[in-house]
């Protein structure tokens, strides 16, 4: 599908993602049961050419910037949370190609079903001739089913000796590779977010080309600075997905006021709910965007990014879902005993919604972080 992205792009990507919504929610319940997007729901995000929003137009893609992809990525949440969560994952993981020869990244990229599953999480990669025999166990890979390419972390090593940074540290490689040469195991079974099938996978002495090993953080070959995101870019994307969910638990109050006989919408403690969770959600979603525009604006520019802005973009990501979560929970509350029932959306955005919360760059470990940054004290975690 050729895209033709100009002032219209914007506009004709929501279009996209808004004609999605149907065919998401029809199988909402099939996602649960098979722990995974449906191969329907997959294929529509394919048919859309929605993994390649943010690949620059000379690689084939739609050249949108992150800021946009946020709205994307929350309006889908706010219809499924599994379904914006794969959307995000797969689409933000493909940056990771910038890493590549600009010809690898093309031939990677050339086909609108080129969506990455991406596991930080190190295996082992023993340098031999021309490459890396790569092995190891990885988890979280988020749309793993239905991705093209999976990507790993691996420490290098030279025979048993771990090759090392020169500050010390273990010299990593995200390795590119091709599904079908992995196993996926079953062992995505959780109560939220069910459909995003985030399983593990494994590999065995494998061998991936020294083109497909990409160093950590060692510099873009392609001069589009989606490729140059810190890695405080990583947690932006799919902190919109709290924010859909929390979208659909206000809505479904509103809807459910709407038809509710017993004088739902005349209570002020459901007044209250409606109106604070609102303004939850506005507060998560302005100050996520404005803490990352900074950093994008200064990823444009070529400027380094400073701690004052990984701080500041670290505490609105993760503010970004606790705000979530207390609006989901007042809804829940005001909706009273029809939040139990699964033909309302209020049990499913609390599972969702604390299942995003468990995510190690949406958690309170990185809000902690932060606080450390702004007592001046030094933060280790390689992508704070």
């Amino acid at each position: 599908m050729d895209v033709k992205v100009s002032a219209s792009g914007v506009e004709e990507a929501l279009r996209r993602v808004r004609a999605l919504r149907p065919l998401i929610l029809a199988h909402q319940r099939e996602a649960d049961h098979l722990r995974r997007l449906p191969d329907e729901v997959a294929r529509g995000m394919v048919s859309a050419d929605l993994f390649r929003v943010l690949i620059p137009r000379d690689l084939g893609g739609w050249g949108l910037d992150p800021l946009t992809m946020y709205d994307l990525v929350e309006e889908m949440s706010f219809y499924d949370g599994a379904a914006g969560w794969n959307f995000a994952v797969c689409a933000g993981g493909i940056v990771i190609c910038g890493a590549l020869s600009p010809a690898r990244a093309k031939e990677i990229l050339s086909t609108p079903d080129c969506a990455f599953a991406a596991s930080g999480a190190p295996g082992r990669a023993v340098a031999v001739e021309g490459g890396y025999l790569l092995s190891g166990k990885w988890a979280w890979a988020s749309g793993i089913h239905h991705a093209k390419i999976v990507a790993g972390g691996a420490v290098i090593y030279d025979g048993d000796v771990m090759r090392v940074t020169a500050n010390g540290a273990p010299q990593m490689r995200m390795c590119i590779v091709p599904k079908d040469k992995i196993s996926i195991l079953d062992a995505w079974d959780t109560g939220g977010m069910r459909g995003t099938g985030s399983t593990e996978w494994e590999a065995a002495d494998l061998f991936i080309p020294e083109t497909d090993a990409c160093l950590m953080n060692g510099g873009a070959q392609h001069p589009d600075p989606v490729f140059n995101l810190p890695g405080s870019f990583f947690g932006f994307e799919i902190s919109a997905v709290a924010l859909g969910v929390a979208r659909s638990a206000f809505e479904g109050l509103r809807d459910l006021a709407a038809h509710n006989a017993m004088g739902l919408r005349d209570q002020g403690y459901a007044q209250y709910a409606m109106a604070k969770s609102q303004a939850l959600h506005e507060s998560g979603h302005l100050n996520a965007k404005e803490a990352f525009r900074s950093i994008w604006i200064s990823t444009q520019a070529g400027a380094p990014i400073s701690m004052e802005q990984r701080a500041r973009a670290r505490r609105a990501y993760v503010h970004a879902v606790e705000a979530s979560i207390e609006a989901v929970r007042l809804c829940c509350e005001a909706a009273g005993g029809a939040a139990v029932f699964e033909r309302y959306p209020f049990a499913r955005a609390l599972r969702d919604v604390h299942a995003v919360h468990a995510h190690i760059v949406l958690s309170r470990r990185f809000m902690e972080m932060a606080g450390q940054a702004a007592f001046g004290l030094p933060i280790a975690h390689p992508i704070f």
